[in-house]
């Protein structure tokens, strides 16, 4: 029996659906006409799910030829299947599309990279996401450039990496040699949505594991036909197999960190709208499944499900289950929680954000992949809206292609410092390679058992030669848990004072990096600001302990929000002085330039305009954004900003050309006819450029102002060549345009 969904049109309408089994009636109906046999479709009915699809898969090839995932690829570059041989170790079984391009390198990275680099013997399904890099043949495509043009720059596709969303199940098998059934199930993509990507791998990959690749096919097959484009600042519907997934992708203007895509999630089904007075509900993610039959009133109520009631109810009776299902949400799909992820090392989080503004390298040591990678994205993200200029591998292993040059090199060379990358690994061997690394977090595990006095340990620097740890101060005033108070103060750590610059003391037999040290930070970084207490006491107060995670999570990003807030207001003030003003665009001149970034004068204006008037924390400010000037980040925000300031300077240049009186500001009357024509050709040269956008400065232009522009552009043109052109320059260029109107 052929089980193969066809390739054939779909309905234009969207779906939600309730169960797999909508899905594919829905499409059957559709392509009824094209089923070789009546039997084939009678069957295909009477399946109630893709439960009973049977276990033996077509040919992979066949697989892929039906797969043109021409929507979909958009959101997905790929899908792999990696499995453990005891022959050949770790291999890629299946690997979806058939136009999915990888390197042999690339291969061989990511069958290491979809399996936890530990021993652990913890069973069953464990998703972690890793960072690949992707040799790209071509640049980045003008879809992703609109893309990138419309996101925060933390969300933009870079075209040499690749996201790997792993689901890895390790469980009990008897009939295999090694006692143990290990596969991984992996996503690929450009965009950087970790929470997103993490939730749709966790329900393909049991889909896939308990059905096999034909049910994987059946369900990519629609979501091709039936994922949207990807549509920064629209709440979008992803329908996945027996759910609906509600995202919404953060655009430029929005704030980051709001909570307005949770309001979105109103009136999402026409006609229906969830009341619920006492939610006591912390998740992220609802779902609100209704049966055909069931009452809508508000008297049958469940303690465990939402109270749903309807506006108008015959509309909401006639329509069908998967038209009732209310999705799942998903509020920030690019981040995780970083309250949970950052727990082990609290005290130190302003420190911390002091080492990612600055591309400092840091190694995570863990266990396993999960906590590991949730770290590292976290660490990256505590700079938002700044995006991190360095590279970063959320997981990494000993057979990376690139293990040597980011790990071994220096500490094999100790005259040569750590390249300014985040790492994070769970192989006991990277303990000793990274001894010579200035910062390093050693992090807890879920795995782990959590003993019930946490000690936070801090290496620091001492007059000696000898490093030794000690226990970092904490005030009693900090805290008011008892087993804060039980802590005792050690050794006092200045923060007033000047900042350490790292140096490669440590020793090649130095033995006190283990994966057995205690959980915290160690580092001899100094930091350049004072610590606020504030944000402590909140964290660690009494009633924190009553607190959900995603409150904490909430005071914590809110944090270092306004915190990085307060930093890039003196640089974006700084840069606006740098820009043109508008008696400086003038319709015969070409666009006006940007000055250059000056180092010193913008020092000079700190104590003037600093973030001492956003920011009440106190500190060496000035010390600090002079060391940030000369860091790839500070020379990513230049670059970004130059490049959206450019953009903004030539759509104004366009618009005042199109504004511009032709005598007044050109001056026609002046002009031989070898000017008038390389004005007629730079009109025509301008009127291409808006309408075909192909220019990189043109991508973000409204299209309002685009249309005007065109209309004015054209008028001035006409003119231009009717009454100041001789008849035969008038032939010459009227042709183009008796051609193009035939």
């Amino acid at each position: 029996m052929n089980l193969a969904v066809p390739l054939s049109p779909t309905s234009s309408n969207f779906h939600r659906s309730h169960s797999d089994r909508d899905l594919l009636a829905t499409e059957r109906r559709l392509t009824r006409a094209h089923l070789n046999s009546s039997s084939s479709s009678s069957n295909l009915t009477s399946q109630s799910t893709l439960s009973a699809v049977p276990s033996s898969p077509p040919p992979t090839s066949t697989i892929s030829n039906r797969l043109p995932w021409d929507r979909l690829q958009k959101w997905l570059y790929g899908i792999a299947v990696v499995t453990f041989d005891l022959e050949l170790g770790q291999s890629v079984e299946l690997l979806l599309p058939s136009h999915c391009k990888l390197t042999d390198k690339e291969k061989l990275n990511l069958s290491y990279l979809a399996f936890p680099d530990t021993n652990s013997t913890s069973l069953g399904d464990f998703q972690y996401h890793f960072r690949l890099s992707h040799e790209s043949s071509s640049n980045l495509t003008t879809y992703y450039q609109n893309y990138n043009s419309t996101v925060p720059a933390p969300l933009q596709v870079d075209n040499n990496v690749l996201f790997g969303y792993v689901n890895f199940r390790q469980i009990r098998d008897k009939s295999i040699k090694r006692g143990f059934f290990q596969k991984s199930f992996v996503v690929l993509s450009k965009l950087p949505f970790i929470q997103l990507f993490l939730t749709i791998v966790s329900h393909l990959a049991k889909n896939f594991f308990d059905h096999g690749p034909a049910s994987l096919e059946a369900c990519c097959h629609l979501m091709d036909h039936q994922w949207p484009e990807l549509e920064p600042g629209k709440t979008l519907l992803l329908p996945l197999l027996d759910i609906v997934l509600q995202v919404r992708i953060p655009t430029h203007g929005d704030k980051p960190f709001s909570s307005s895509d949770i309001n979105q999630f109103r009136s999402i089904v026409d006609g229906t709208q969830a009341i619920n007075a006492n939610q006591n509900s912390t998740s992220h993610s609802w779902k609100f499944p209704i049966d055909d039959d069931t009452e809508l009133d508000g008297s049958s109520k469940n303690d465990s499900e939402q109270e749903i009631t309807s506006s108008n109810s015959t509309t909401s009776d006639s329509l069908p289950k998967y038209e009732q299902q209310l999705p799942c949400l998903i509020p920030y799909l690019y981040d995780v929680n970083t309250y949970q992820a950052l727990s082990g090392v609290l005290e130190h989080i302003q420190l911390l954000w002091e080492l990612i503004l600055l591309n400092e390298p840091i190694a995570i040591l863990g266990s396993f992949p999960t906590k590991c990678s949730q770290t590292v994205q976290a660490l990256v993200h505590i700079i938002w809206p700044l995006r991190y200029a360095s590279d970063y591998r959320p997981f990494f292993t000993i057979h990376n292609s690139e293990f040597h040059q980011i790990t071994f090199n220096s500490s094999t060379k100790p005259s040569l410092p750590p390249p300014k990358i985040i790492i994070g690994v769970t192989n006991p061997f990277f303990a000793k390679l990274l001894h010579q690394w200035p910062h390093i977090i050693r992090i807890d595990d879920a795995h782990e058992k959590i003993k019930a006095k946490h000690e936070k340990f801090l290496l620091v620097e001492h007059d000696e030669d000898n490093l030794s740890m000690n226990e970092l101060e904490e005030s009693l005033e900090l805290s008011s848990s008892p087993q804060a108070q039980q802590i005792k103060t050690k050794k006092k750590i200045s923060t007033t004072s000047k900042p350490f610059k790292p140096t490669h003391t440590f020793q090649a037999n130095s033995s006190h990096l283990t994966f057995d040290m205690k959980v915290g930070l160690y580092t001899k970084y100094k930091t350049y600001l004072q610590r606020d207490k504030t944000i402590l006491k909140k964290l660690q107060s009494t009633n924190s302990q009553q607190r959900p995670d995603t409150v904490q999570n909430a005071f914590l990003r809110r944090f270092f929000l306004e915190l990085t807030q307060s930093f890039i207001i003196p640089l974006e003030s700084y840069f606006t002085s740098l820009l043109p003003l508008k008696r400086f665009y003038q319709a015969g001149h070409a666009p006006p330039s940007i000055k250059e970034f000056d180092n010193e004068e913008f020092l000079k204006r700190l104590d003037q305009y600093g973030p001492q008037l956003t920011s009440g924390l106190k500190g060496n400010w000035k010390d600090l954004y002079k060391h940030f000037l000369s860091t790839p980040n500070f020379r990513l925000w230049l670059t970004n900003r130059r490049q959206e300031a450019t953009a903004i300077i030539y759509c104004e240049h366009i618009k005042t050309i199109a504004n511009c009186r032709l005598e007044q500001d050109l001056n026609l009357s002046q002009m031989d006819e070898l000017k008038l024509i390389d004005l007629v050709i730079k009109f025509k040269d301008l009127i291409q450029q808006l309408e075909t956008k192909n220019d990189e400065r043109l991508i973000t232009i409204d299209s309002g102002l685009r249309s005007d522009c065109l209309e004015k552009l054209k008028m001035k043109l006409k003119l231009i060549i009717d009454e100041n052109l001789s008849d035969d320059m008038k032939v010459l260029f009227n042709i183009p345009r008796r051609i193009s109107s035939t």
